[in-house]
């Protein structure tokens, strides 16, 4: 008797381990599952005399099933994390804390933290970051470029990283008032894509705001790879010459892909994946052809290529279609006027590959 309830006992937990399988396999995005207050915490200025300071990042479970903070990892020693260890039920709240020791030296950091989440398709990566000063400076001293002589800010390019198609991200950064009076700040963007807010606006005499800068990729005309957002500011009434950019790489968005959409899709292949020019004289200008093969299913489009420098010039025009089996030339031409030494160049081509939705091109040389 007992051999047969242990005989059944086995069969149903064989027939559920399929479906425990596929419920602990299914995930979706982020956006989907849970929603932070903030993804980026700015602790601003800071002294090596305030040794370390601490910010949370409060969640909410927005899904409809228990959600568990599975491991959070730092990417420097000098920041701990913390969370919450507990399931969070459906509408609950969490938090993770993250401690800076600022124990380094006087530096600008930015440090992220990537937190395994589960439900959730890919790891969450928060950011904290600020400036440590050895010792009190005046905004003038740390505020050097300015905008319309009444503002300061650390620097005019803001980057936002990695995104992707359909979605927004957003990042913030200080300014401050370098006036003795109060200023009305009107950000005017340059791109529907791009909207910029200040807090506190007006900016009290001598204070500083915060900067917060979002990209809505569904807004206005779609961009790829390396892409930029320019906006300008009124102060007071009056335009300042002084622009901010933001810059982010784009890429096609794949969440939502099926394994088996994802080997159907089409596949960038190189011929040959790099060019060594060998050491050249200053001046040496040689155009290269590279050949990209589609060795998926689909249509492969290239929406961009993009060099990380000023050396290589992208000659073919984007987009390019390329049918399964078929291949494209994209041609190039580097240029080593402005460099000595040994370098390496990359040209990156954006695509829509779920499999590689970036691939890198090579450039490597010496320069007399």
């Amino acid at each position: 008797m007992k051999t047969r309830y242990f005989a059944l006992f086995a069969a149903i937990l064989m027939a559920l381990v399929p479906a425990v399988r596929a419920a602990a396999q299914e995930t979706r995005p982020e956006e989907e599952v849970v929603r932070f207050e903030e993804k980026v915490h700015d602790f601003g200025d800071l002294l090596l005399s305030d040794k370390s300071v601490s910010c949370k990042f409060k969640f909410t479970n927005i899904s409809g099933k228990p959600i568990v903070v599975h491991n959070v990892v730092s990417s420097c020693g000098c920041t701990v994390p913390q969370w919450t260890r507990e399931p969070v039920k459906p509408g609950g709240t969490g938090a993770i804390e993250v401690t800076f020791k600022n124990d380094q030296g006087a530096y600008p950091f930015s440090k992220s933290i990537t937190a395994y989440i589960s439900g959730i398709n890919r790891p969450v990566v928060l950011h904290i970051k600020g400036v440590v000063y050895g010792k009190k400076m005046t905004l003038k001293e740390m505020y050097t470029h300015t905008i319309g002589g009444l503002l300061g800010t650390r620097e005019t390019t803001m980057t936002l990283g990695n995104m992707y198609q359909g979605k927004a991200k957003s990042d913030a950064t200080s300014i401050a008032n370098l006036s003795k009076k109060p200023v009305q700040v009107k950000v005017v963007s340059e791109d529907p894509a791009l909207s910029v807010a200040v807090v506190p606006n007006p900016i009290p005499a001598g204070a500083k705001a915060s900067l917060t800068y979002t990209v809505n990729t569904k807004n206005g005309e779609k961009k790829w790879g390396n892409s930029e957002y320019w906006a300008s500011f009124v102060l007071d009434g009056k335009p300042a010459s002084e622009k901010i950019r933001v810059t982010a790489t784009i890429a096609d968005d794949f969440d939502g892909y099926t394994q088996a959409q994802k080997e159907r899709g089409p596949v960038p292949a190189f011929s040959q994946g790099y060019v060594e020019i060998g050491e050249v004289d200053k001046g040496f200008v040689k155009d290269h052809t590279i050949t990209i093969k589609n060795t998926g299913k689909s249509q492969l489009t290239i929406y961009k290529a993009d060099s990380d420098d000023g050396r290589t010039t992208i000659l073919t025009k984007t987009p390019i279609k390329i049918a399964p089996g078929k291949s494209a030339d994209v041609k190039i031409k580097y240029d080593t006027s402005t460099q000595t030494g040994e370098f390496v160049s990359i040209v990156t081509f954006t695509t829509n590959s779920p499999m590689r939705p970036r691939l890198d091109f090579f450039i490597n040389g010496a320069i007399k």
